[in-house]
């Protein structure tokens, strides 16, 4: 069984993505300037829906459906990104990139991964939350159990937890590179590869993804400003909470541009240490020879 070896994969991440950050850019500048816009009218769709539950009044039909169809672009356009990095680190395209748009099989069978690996998570969480329920419905009604109900419950909810993300990792991290050299759905191939290597893969994830999103967090809070604390409590009702949310909305939409701009810029850097690991993680897990080709 082959192992992930973590510290070589997050350094050859990071020496592609600011070595090749020309080309970096090159391929995910428009798939990225798109799928932010997209972000952007989701996240005012959003503030529109808090606000319809703030007032009492349910969101018309065309702002109920918006959501559906920016989170598949969103969604194709992830995989747009993550297939170009990937034929890029694996030698399948070769030479520097202007600008990259593909619509091909290889896009659509990602996409179709990541739909698989949403409503494989989403089914297994339904069925953990009714055995959740089960147990703690079961712990509650013995009187000897009353004080570990709860104790009970939150343990079962942490399992639950830590096994749905155990799953998205073993179906998910080697998606792209499975199905951009294999040809195959990728969903069977990854959870193969990644076999005894999950602790090892959140490592890599940890070292390619957090400093990203500290960054972002960090220019967030300098161009927003400290945000008041949460409540002590938790909202007594949904019209409390509806109206909690829609004053954290009010207060973030007019830095809303300001933000978008910044996940533009970010977002090539990202894209990149997150995929580019995947892909030299595939390479060592597959002992595959890719064979280079050169690409339009």
């Amino acid at each position: 069984m082959n192992k992930i070896p973590v510290g070589q994969t997050i350094r050859q991440a990071y020496a592609f993505t600011f070595g090749e950050i020309g080309t970096v850019i090159g391929l995910t500048w428009i798939p990225t300037l798109i799928s932010t816009v997209a972000i952007y009218f989701l996240l005012r769709t959003y503030a529109t829906w808090i606000e319809s539950l703030e007032s009492g009044t349910p969101p018309a039909d065309v702002q109920a459906l918006l959501p559906l169809p920016l989170i598949v672009l969103i969604l194709f356009l992830t995989g747009m990104i993550g297939v170009a990095l990937t034929r890029q680190v694996l030698g399948l395209r070769q030479g520097p990139a202007i600008a990259h748009v593909a619509l091909g099989r290889e896009e659509l069978r990602v996409f179709a991964g990541f739909v698989g690996v949403y409503l494989l998570a989403t089914l297994f969480t339904f069925v953990f939350l009714l055995a959740v329920s089960g147990v703690a419905a079961l712990a509650a009604s013995n009187p000897a159990m009353g004080p570990l109900a709860g104790a009970i419950t939150g343990l079962a909810g942490l399992i639950g937890i830590f096994l749905v993300v155990f799953a998205i990792v073993r179906l998910g991290y080697l998606l792209i590179p499975a199905v951009v050299v294999d040809g195959q759905f990728g969903l069977t191939r990854s959870w193969q590869l990644t076999n005894g290597n999950f602790w090892r893969i959140v490592a890599v994830l940890l070292a390619t993804t957090l400093p990203p999103i500290l960054v972002s967090n960090i220019a967030a809070t300098i161009i927003i400003g400290p945000m008041p604390p949460p409540p002590a409590a938790a909202p007594a009702d949904l019209a409390a909470a509806a109206h909690l949310w829609a004053g954290q909305v009010r207060a973030l939409l007019p830095h809303l541009p300001a933000l978008m701009g910044i996940n533009l810029v970010l977002s090539p850097l990202s894209s990149s240490l997150l995929f580019t690991a995947a892909a030299f993680a595939y390479r060592v897990l597959s002992g595959k020879a890719i064979v280079k080709a050169q690409d339009a």
